[in-house]
């Protein structure tokens, strides 16, 4: 579909219905060759010679505007979300990308500390937008060149922890790839050699100022109230003087010429035009240990492995002319860069080691999920569509469902909606049938919730040695058993798992039997109001409830009916606290309605209940 926007007094933009750019055509003359260009009917890309508004031999040459508008519906739109008729999912283009080269994206870290959460975010989204292309690829490259900033075992940490995020490259340093190595210490030949090129080119050259001639430098046109930025002092250093103190041993860096192009600008993906006042100064590509610096790297990397996206954070902002001005000298098409705000503290601070919510050991020891975390991540900065309603359980899904409209500055942490993510997970995971969920779907709920609720039902058990549920006592029964109850119980309070491991010790009824000296007790009182044939009566009532469970049973209903054909009337209020005792053996605690109770638990274990009541409450009475 073609959408026609206001546009200039004498003519109306038409927008490229897969691009989105304006195009102008000349009044009442139009072409469909920007369609054309990114037509996924023919599946091949037009030369730019053949589609810039000449029409071929085959083109009609004054179709209508309707007309036009009506030949694309159906066949040159792309959507993001909808299928075509044969049922397959139609490419979803994001980020400027164009339809005949599928995204590239990379992370590339640094193994010099553990990884900060707007690390771990950027390099989610880097692999959202690869999964949200048709045919797109995440990378993960290490850039280990700063030697002296290293930490052991800084490397398998980030690898944990982005693991534990659930995201999934196809190449990298553990996988290894077309474009290996993917570490930045084993790739210092080709470094080298890229910037030998450009000392060959004129566009960088040799420095053989020691730190002390930079700081001297410094001072000098700082009192001089001059710009502290290099002079380029080593630019007058001919190519013979250079060899002859390289041969020597002279220790050096190289510097790029930081205005060889002037002041360079380009449009960020997310932040748009950007463009410095000055141009750069003679930056160092090539460090004195022979390792090279940030910038070139990146550059000379992200050519090599084609990479058509470099989304990292806003702090990086600033540099990139630098990387534009190597992108022009080595002749190369530089990539989309998109830079991502910033993440602040709810109060719009700085992020605080104090509170740790930016150390991501924050989450893995409160054990959240990978995909609530995604999805909480994924809406840091940007957001799902509107017209979204189900909760993503899966990577993918939470790209399909992200809109990947960016907003700018400091983005605040909002932990509240991190838990929302997490208590709707659950939910729609617990509450889904077997049969819906992949298996790796019903692996996480059993490895990662009934789990360690039963761990916990274990220590229990071995600290006050009760007697299990027949239920938990079967493996053959236990996690289905736990999944229903937790299913229930997600309904209401009981949400995330650190509430479902308390409802171990604030609910022990659903996980143990109810000893008889508990009920004991809880008769006493019984007797010491004159009730205890009442309860009698409702406990009997229990027994004879025949349905093999409780789900859509109105118990109140069917244990009157019961009552009344053994002569006995209770109050509603009686009824509730009884039935409630027969269930949990206090007389007096917060529980679950009946329903709820008789539909976890079963009508077996209910029965076994109304017996020990029967029969303790008999023989209190004499």
């Amino acid at each position: 579909m073609v959408t026609l926007t206001r546009g200039p007094p004498l003519a109306r933009a038409l927008r490229c219905p897969q691009c989105r750019q304006p195009w102008l055509p000349q009044r009442r003359l139009f072409t469909p060759s920007a369609t054309i260009l990114h037509s996924p009917v023919t599946e091949r890309s037009i030369p730019k010679s053949e589609a810039g508004g000449k029409t071929s031999a085959a083109t009609p040459q004054r179709p209508s505007r309707l007309s036009f508008i009506r030949s694309q519906k159906g066949s040159a739109g792309v959507s993001s979300r909808g299928s075509s008729g044969s049922g397959v999912k139609k490419p979803r283009l994001v980020l400027g990308q164009t339809p005949d080269k599928p995204i590239r994206t990379r992370f590339a870290p640094s193994p010099t500390g553990n990884l900060h959460l707007g690390s771990l975010r950027t390099a989610l989204f880097n692999n959202l937008a690869s999964v949200a292309s048709s045919g797109g690829s995440f990378i993960l490259r290490i850039e280990d060149t700063d030697q002296n900033r290293l930490v052991d075992g800084a490397e398998e940490k980030i690898v944990s922890d982005l693991k534990w995020l659930g995201l999934e490259w196809s190449e990298g340093p553990d996988c290894g790839g077309p474009h290996a190595p993917y570490r930045q210490s084993e790739r210092l030949d080709i470094y080298r050699s890229h910037v030998q090129k450009l000392v060959d080119l004129g566009h960088a050259y040799r420095c053989f100022c020691t730190p002390e001639d930079l700081e001297k430098q410094r001072l000098e046109r700082h009192n001089a109230g001059l710009p502290t930025a290099y002079p380029g002092t080593c630019r007058s250093v001919t190519a013979p003087e250079a060899e002859q103190r390289l041969a020597a041993g002279e220790p050096h860096v190289v510097r790029f010429r930081g205005d060889a192009f002037g002041v360079l600008g380009f449009k960020d993906a997310i932040y748009g035009p950007f463009k410095k006042k000055e141009a750069e100064e003679d930056f160092v590509i090539l460090k004195t240990d022979g390792y090279p610096t940030y910038h070139l790297a990146n550059v000379v990397d992200d050519h090599l492995m084609e990479i058509t996206h470099v989304i990292r954070g806003e702090e990086w902002l600033i540099s990139t002319p630098k990387h534009l001005s190597l992108y022009k000298a080595f002749g190369w098409t530089p990539p989309t860069f998109a830079h991502l705000g910033l993440l602040v503290e709810p109060d719009g601070s700085k992020l605080s080691k104090r509170n740790k919510s930016g150390f991501i050991s924050e989450y893995r020891d409160k054990n959240y999920l990978s995909v609530p975390m995604q999805a909480w991540l994924a809406n840091l900065g940007s957001s799902f569509r509107p017209d979204v309603r189900e909760v993503p359980r899966t990577l993918s899904g939470v790209a399909d469902a992200l809109s990947f409209k960016f907003t700018k500055g400091g983005i605040k942490l909002n932990p509240e909606k991190l838990d929302d993510f997490e208590v709707k997970y659950h939910r729609a995971m617990l509450q889904s049938p077997r049969p819906d969920l992949t298996p790796h779907e019903n692996a996480i709920i059993e490895d990662k919730i009934l789990r360690p609720v039963w761990e916990r039902v274990q220590e229990r058990t071995a600290q006050d040695q009760q007697e299990l549920v027949p239920m938990l006592q079967s493996e053959e029964t236990r996690m289905a058993y736990l999944r229903r109850m937790l299913d229930h119980l997600t309904r209401g309070r009981y949400q995330r798992r650190d509430e479902m491991l308390r409802l171990v010790d604030g609910h022990p009824h659903y996980f143990w039997r109810i000893p008889d000296h508990i009920y004991q007790h809880g008769l006493s009182e019984y007797l010491h109001t004159g009730n205890v044939n009442r309860i009698i009566s409702v406990a009997s009532a229990i027994k004879h409830i025949t349905s093999p469970d409780f789900a859509g049973t109105n118990l109140s209903a069917e244990l009157n009916r019961h009552l009344q054909e053994m002569g006995c009337t209770v109050a509603p209020e009686d009824l509730y606290r009884d039935h409630r005792f027969a269930g949990t053996g206090q007389v007096d605690i917060h529980s679950h309605d009946a329903n709820t109770m008789f539909a976890i638990l079963g009508r077996e274990e209910w029965q076994v209940r109304a017996d020990a009541v029967v029969r303790l409450a008999s023989s209190a009475a004499g």
